[in-house]
């Protein structure tokens, strides 16, 4: 089993882990397309896994699936969210890859919300029974190759709808415009090396960004001296899944 994934604060990450599966970089393997033009995969099952971005596949995630070749007998898709799914599985039915594959399951799974600007993350838990409960069960349809597309609700369709027409996440500028960074930064260098876009360089040992941000915050939620805010956090409280170390992030 072949797992593409994405993670910014490490739910996604667990998630793959869990699948048992090997792990792919989605970051990295964008670049070896934009290097090489394509990217094949081969294998008996394929998985993507990453979370939703204001009630969306996140735009750099559905280019990447659009021009991702696979070849597999079982094709499944994972969007974690914390608030609001909105109707992202229905966006996955109608995404195909290159090759035209489309998925056999997509399912969401709710996990804790890591958005500063919408909770504050002292309320966030990463790791209750009720959500082991439902990891297992999606887990449990994988390897059982269950044929399944989560239903979207009509609510939830026109919002997404609604949304897709007023996008936020953009690639681009992001939310660059709006962080600041704090006399904390001791210039480690550990926000560069999450960034999975290469959009932060250091200069006189400060972070400074381009305009290649995904919005994804892993520079906020991860920096080790919580020097990186937010003009709309809700705390400088930050999240990263319990499960998972910031080194594993970096290898993202």
């Amino acid at each position: 089993m072949t797992v593409f994934y994405f993670s910014s604060t490490g739910n996604s990450l667990y998630v793959a882990k869990r699948t048992g599966g090997s792990l792919l970089s989605i970051p990295k393997c964008i670049e070896k397309i934009n290097t090489e033009g394509d990217f094949k995969i081969s294998d008996s099952e394929v998985g993507i896994i990453f979370p939703v971005y204001g009630l969306c596949i996140p735009p750099f995630i559905h280019d990447f699936i659009k021009k991702l070749t696979v070849e597999c007998t079982y094709f499944f898709a994972i969007a974690t969210y914390g608030f609001f799914p909105g109707a992202v599985c229905g966006q996955l039915k109608e995404t195909a890859t290159k090759n035209g594959r489309h998925f056999d399951y997509i399912n969401r799974l709710k996990m804790a919300e890591n958005c500063i600007t919408f909770s504050d993350m002292k309320n966030q838990k990463g790791d209750s029974p009720k959500q082991q409960k439902a990891i297992a069960a999606i887990l449990s349809d994988i390897q059982q190759k269950k044929i399944f597309v989560r239903a979207d609700s009509f609510l939830k369709r026109t919002l997404t709808k609604h949304h897709l027409s007023n996008y936020e996440f953009p690639t681009g500028t992001g939310i660059t415009e709006k962080i600041t960074i704090s006399q904390n930064c001791a210039g480690c260098g550990t926000c560069v090396k999450l960034c999975p876009m290469k959009n932060i360089l250091l200069e006189n040992g400060k972070p400074v960004f381009g305009k290649n941000c995904v919005s994804c915050g892993a520079c906020i939620q991860n920096c080790t001296a919580n020097a990186i805010h937010h003009a709309e956090e809700k705390s400088s409280v930050r999240y990263r899944n319990p499960n998972i170390s910031v080194s594993e992030l970096i290898a993202n």
